[in-house]
């Protein structure tokens, strides 16, 4: 037996990279070695002589005060070891070898090596007959699962139970069907899981059938194995929390939503609380189930020679649809669980769409009352949602509410607000909500003026309209084609010229200026080029820009041409008015002289 044992630990010392086979090597060999005991030999005795390298207890203790310092002992002669065997440095150590001591040893695997902590787990194994306790049995089988030792992990377990009477616990089958899974091998995991009782002699419990049908429901999900993950769910016996729920993400994914909702009440008759992650599921599942509803309609056309069918665009949906999730989320509630805020955020969204307010507001109570991190976003959804459907009374307090809480309305709320207040002819109020957007510092957008600029302009408040257009162009922000015409037009039906040249040319220069930044340079040239045609001054603003812009295309000389050509124009605009004038005075001096030498004098208007 010695023989054969230093054989093995020489061939592994040797090939480090045989490891992937050791313990297929260790249950051939096992199988015709006679198993050993786990306590240690009672006539045990230190040996007179020792090695350099080894560290004998100077009196003997019990395991329990002995393991801690020994398993500490084991790892540091190991680790000091380059080419000793394993065999050599902890020989005369093997009487004292127990459960509890090579676990410890494994715990320490990061100080070992994947390679030492493999050898010394065989070492160990050969001479307690891996007669380990379960725990072992099961960190082993993690360690091998974790780094996708899948054939040494099968061997382990049947070298196992080849000396254990067959018996392998329930938890090291429920590892390694979990990491079987995870790498996708799920035929693999099945034969596991059916030979269990009959290869193993282990009666399956929770963590193993929520192993299995974490990998039938989870990673391979279809309609074969979720069969397959029915036929073994109906054998649990009490299904717990994580049953219910992998059966639930399962069912939800292939849309089988009535079965998912048969097992939801089912828990709660048993009182079994799904898992956050399924609870997701089944109600993000049902809220898209409400959606692709409410999208379209089938309508048969028969006034034809042909009848036919046609998918029509169903504005009003089905307001039934929802209704199972909204059950789902209030039972849910009422077990002290409620959904992530990405699936509050889709169901708040989905009630607004179906003219829910109601239920919508009553969710988001809920959810300030939990103070999720998504009470701001809600507030938004549905007061977009009540302004949509000109609710005023409920948008306003919903609104007041929002402030109230401390909480900063997004641009987007504003916008609706607005936007609603100058449709219902509420022009006031809707300046008093601009007004706060300045106070909040929340900066307005086009959507925002072009609401209160075409509000005013209905109302023929020119002065209104003609400030908000110029702080628009001050923001940067260029107007639609018809709001700058519906202020034009007001601006001339109230003889108000000066202010038409001025909009005019700060509407030109701003758009300039936008196509500069664009790096649209063919657009920018001809857009100046028009300007200068039309007698509009480039602002120093927009002429800085377009030079810097056409600087760094390295076409800086065609636009010194366009602004040297704009200056003289400019000169000559400036300098026609004076040379007007100046004539007129030599004119005029020459004929008073003329009239005062004739004895007359003419006063000149």
């Amino acid at each position: 037996m010695l023989s054969r044992t230093t054989t093995l630990l020489h061939h592994l010392h040797s090939s480090p990279s045989s490891i992937s086979s050791l313990l297929f090597n260790l249950t051939l060999y096992s199988s015709h070695s006679q198993p050993s005991s786990s306590k240690p030999h009672s006539n045990f005795t230190n040996p007179e002589t020792i090695s350099s390298n080894s560290i004998i207890p100077t009196k003997p203790t019990n395991h329990s005060s002995l393991m801690p310092q020994s398993s500490n002992l084991f790892v540091s002669m190991l680790c000091n070891s380059t080419n000793d065997s394993v065999d050599s440095v902890l020989n005369c150590y093997k009487g004292e070898l127990s459960s509890n001591l090579v676990l410890e040893v494994l715990m320490s695997y990061k100080q070992l090596g994947r390679v030492k902590t493999l050898q010394f787990f065989s070492w160990a194994g050969t001479h307690m007959g891996f007669q380990f306790h379960d725990s072992v049995v099961e960190y082993m089988a993690d360690f091998l699962g974790r780094r996708k030792l899948f054939d040494d992990m099968k061997c382990l377990l049947m070298t196992v139970s080849l000396h254990n009477e067959g018996r392998v616990s329930s938890r090291a089958l429920s590892i390694c069907i979990r990491f079987l899974g995870r790498d996708g091998r799920v035929k693999e995991a099945l034969s596991l899981f059916e030979g269990i009782g009959t290869m193993f002699r282990c009666k399956p419990d929770n963590y193993v059938f929520n192993n299995m049908l974490y990998v039938l429901c989870k990673k391979q999900s279809s309609d074969e194995m979720i069969e397959l993950a029915l036929a073994v769910f109906r054998k649990i016996e009490c299904p717990d929390t994580y049953s219910c729920s992998n059966m639930i993400v399962g069912l939800s994914k292939l849309g089988r939503l009535e079965a998912a909702l048969e097992i939801f009440g089912q828990m709660n008759k048993i009182g079994v609380v799904p898992t956050r992650s399924a609870l997701n599921v089944l109600i993000g599942e049902l809220c898209l189930i409400s959606a692709k509803e409410g999208s379209v309609e089938k309508v048969r056309v028969k006034n034809t020679r042909r009848p036919y069918t046609i998918l029509v665009p169903n504005m009003g949906g089905n307001s039934d649809a929802i209704q199972p999730a909204v059950a789902v989320f209030w039972a849910a509630h009422d077990s002290s669980l409620l959904p992530s805020t990405f699936v509050i955020v889709k169901l708040i969204s989905e009630l607004c769409r179906l003219r829910k307010n109601e239920e919508a507001v009553e969710v988001l109570r809920i959810v300030e009352k939990r103070k999720l991190t998504c009470v701001e976003e809600g507030y938004s959804i549905i007061i977009k949602a009540l302004c949509e459907h000109r609710q005023v009374e409920e948008a306003g307090i919903l609104f007041g509410r929002m402030l109230d809480r401390g909480l900063k309305p997004k641009l987007l709320v504003y916008n609706a607000v607005i936007s609603m207040l100058c449709k219902l002819g509420k022009l006031n109020d809707a300046t008093r909500v601009f007004e706060l957007m300045s106070k909040y510092r929340c900066v307005p957008d086009n959507l925002t003026y072009t609401a209160l600029i075409h509000a005013h302009g209905e109302g023929k408040n020119w002065k209104a309209a003609f400030d908000l257009l110029m702080e628009m162009l001050g923001f940067g922000l260029i107007p639609h084609f018809h709001t700058y015409n519906l202020v034009d037009s007001l601006l001339r039906e109230h003889d108000q010229l000066e202010l038409c040249l001025k909009v005019d040319r700060k509407f030109e220069n701003k758009k300039l200026q936008k196509l500069c930044k664009e790096g649209e340079l063919d657009a920018a040239y001809e857009k100046a080029k028009s300007m200068i045609e039309k007698g509009i001054h480039l602002s120093p603003y927009a002429r800085d820009t377009f030079k810097q812009v056409f600087e760094k295309c390295g076409k800086f000389r065609v636009a010194h041409e366009l602004l040297e050509k704009t200056e003289r124009l400019w000169r000559t605009f400036l300098l026609t008015p004076f040379k007007l004038i100046t004539v007129f005075l030599h004119e005029a001096s020459h004929a008073i002289a003329c009239k005062l030498t004739c004895g007359q004098f003419y006063t000149i208007e």
